[in-house]
């Protein structure tokens, strides 16, 4: 049973690192991209308002980066629409091309300027099919995104998402977005048992290879309908991939006393981000 005074102690010195480093601010590495999730496509839920009083990366970059123009929240929607994407894999192609516009804007096309991405939820599942699925989708017109340097994850259902098939969750979601019939595919997609997640499972050691540092981490919440099982969001056990890229495989972390999403979702969690910070401001 998770001790609440002990989380309470540790988000409360979290949040006194985040201001101390608002007096001393950190420097980014290299630029990072910030993916939401599904239904997320704006990512104001999950990564926050920028200039917001409440915890969340957009609000705290400005004031504990020294370069926070290095960060790209991502907005997949187009003309204030969510894209009509089926599923995940071309969310990935939207991302590769993304990257690699900044890329070409800057003079450093075709993975000569390493990046960082940061993802939650179906985010990371998105960050993986750029890096490793786009070969199988030529008609989608973005190569592989190369020069990924870390991936950092919270809660990505790698291993698939278990309520996907859960009417309930499915009817909760064609109630509140009745015009976009294609969230329903995007949902499926993340099946446990489905195509598209057995895909993700065959490039688990490819999509390793070609990053230099994966940092999973989940939620240590399972109650909920949304909640993603540590097993799926950890990508499997370190022992379970290739030996000659294990090492790129930073282990699993599960933060106590936090959720999914929302605002006590652990992309909201001052411990969480000032992990992240922490891995995204060092070489």
């Amino acid at each position: 049973m998770a001790n609440l005074k002990v989380i309470a102690a540790a988000r409360a010195r979290a949040r006194n690192t985040l201001w101390r480093w608002t007096e001393r601010p950190l420097t980014l590495r290299r630029r990072v991209y910030f993916v939401p999730g599904f239904t997320d496509e704006d990512g104001r839920s999950c990564w926050g308002e920028p200039g917001s009083r409440a915890p969340g990366f957009a609000s705290q970059l400005p004031g504990v980066c020294a370069n926070p123009d290095l960060a790209t929240f991502v907005d997949f929607r187009r003309d204030g629409a969510a894209p009509r994407y089926e599923d995940f894999i071309r969310f990935g192609a939207h991302l590769a091309r993304l990257v690699e516009q900044d890329r070409a804007a800057a003079g450093t096309a075709g993975g000569a300027a390493e990046v960082d991405l940061v993802c939650h939820s179906m985010g990371g599942l998105d960050a993986l099919a750029a890096i490793t699925l786009l070969d199988d989708y030529p008609e989608l017109g973005a190569p592989p995104l190369a020069g990924v340097r870390s991936v950092i994850t919270f809660d990505t259902p790698f291993l698939g998402f278990a309520a996907a098939r859960n009417p309930l969750l499915g009817r909760l979601k064609r109630m509140q977005r009745q015009d976009e019939p294609w969230l329903m595919s995007q949902l499926l997609a993340m099946d446990t048992d489905g195509l598209r997640i057995a895909e993700v499972a065959q490039a688990r050691d490819e999509f390793l290879s070609r990053v230099q540092a994966f940092w999973p981490r989940g939620a240590d919440n399972a109650a909920g309908l949304i909640e993603v099982p540590h097993e799926s969001a950890s990508f499997g056990e370190p022992a379970e991939f290739a030996r000659a890229s294990r090492d790129r495989y930073r282990g699993y972390r599960a933060w106590e006393d936090t959720s999914h999403s929302g605002a006590k979702g652990l992309t909201r969690d001052p411990r969480a981000i000032v992990e992240a910070l922490e891995i995204l401001t060092r070489d």
